[in-house]
């Protein structure tokens, strides 16, 4: 399967970069790509890697500060199978009904936790989280059963982080 990896460049998501790393897949991190760049690069793969921070809208870039994969994309990965690891992910993923591994909310900063109401999470907490949920989704991204392999990986009955994400992963395979 060819693979497509969109990360737009940005230091507080850069421990994701290890899902795709030594892979030989095709890697996209430059916020300021051309959208015509994008729709040729989407053409040519069957799965479509989104990481970073995003909305409802879409996968955002930092600088500048747009929507990078959004619904004027939408008509192309229709057709593909799609990894989408962005905050509310779901909600586009939904919207438009594509298909594959996507996220809703998921707290990978200390910021995002208080803002959660999970005051009694620690920074190492979080970091702990981020390392476990991308090494489950690193180990499970070529399964046909992700989102199975992926929960089993990313488990903790203690940490609230890890709690917390793991109700807010999300797979559609129709």
């Amino acid at each position: 399967m060819k693979t497509l990896v969109i990360h737009p460049k940005d230091s507080t998501t850069d421990f994701l970069c290890q899902i795709y790393e030594g892979r030989g897949w095709t890697v996209i991190t430059e916020p300021k790509t051309p959208k015509s760049q994008l729709k040729e690069a989407i053409k040519e793969h069957d799965r479509i890697v989104m990481l970073g921070h995003g909305c409802g809208e879409g996968l955002l870039t930092k600088v500048p500060f747009r929507v990078m994969v959004g619904s004027d994309l939408v008509y192309l990965l229709r057709e593909k199978t799609c990894v989408g690891i962005w905050c509310n992910a779901d909600e586009f993923f939904n919207r438009y009904e594509l298909k594959g591994f996507y996220t809703g909310m998921i707290i990978s900063e200390m910021d995002e936790a208080l803002m959660y109401s999970i005051h009694q999470a620690t920074p190492a907490e979080v970091n702990e989280s981020n390392t476990l949920f991308t090494n489950a989704i690193t180990n499970s991204i070529m399964s046909e059963s992700m989102l199975t392999e992926a929960k089993a990986a990313y488990y903790s009955d203690t940490n609230p982080i890890i709690l917390f994400n793991q109700d807010n992963l999300y797979e559609r395979i129709n």
